[in-house]
């Protein structure tokens, strides 16, 4: 038979290896998690912009409604009135469109620029809208861009 002797240096060497697999473990876990918090953030700062994008034509389409019902209307001040688009959307920055209507000279055959800003909880982007019209106070034409600046 053969007998084993146990001292108390027996496993001493699986304990380093224990604690650096336990690690490597953590380390892995830890870029793992950071990775996808890191994709969950940016995807929901992407819906919020898309969503601002949506409410500014939104906003845009309200003032070409308001143009078409009175081609006279305008609204020059900046931000000149607002929409909620969702409940107290405007009072809190989480679903607001802000409307402004250029006067011009006020003459039927006359340009308007509509600009609409649309804010979604942390982004915002406008719209700029130039609106065509004829001499009988008709929507001819429309011409839409995103503003950048």
């Amino acid at each position: 038979m053969r007998t084993i002797n146990f001292t108390k240096n027996n496993g001493l060497a699986s304990l380093p290896t224990i604690l650096a697999i336990a690690i490597l473990i953590l380390a892995v876990v830890v870029a793992v998690t950071s990775w996808t918090l890191s994709e969950s953030l940016s995807t929901q700062g992407q819906n919020y912009s898309q969503l601002a994008l949506t409410y500014a034509e939104a906003g845009a389409r309200d003032a070409l409604t308001r143009i078409a019902r009175k081609y006279a209307y305008n609204c020059v001040a900046t931000d000149c009135y607002t929409i909620d688009m969702v409940a107290s959307g405007c009072t809190s920055g989480d679903g607001c469109a802000k409307v402004s209507v250029s006067a011009n000279s006020g003459l039927p055959a006359d340009e308007k620029i509509v600009i609409s800003k649309g804010i979604a909880t942390t982004s915002t982007r406008r719209v700029q809208v130039t609106v065509s019209i004829n001499a009988d106070g008709q929507i001819t034409g429309t011409a839409w861009t995103e503003l950048t600046n």
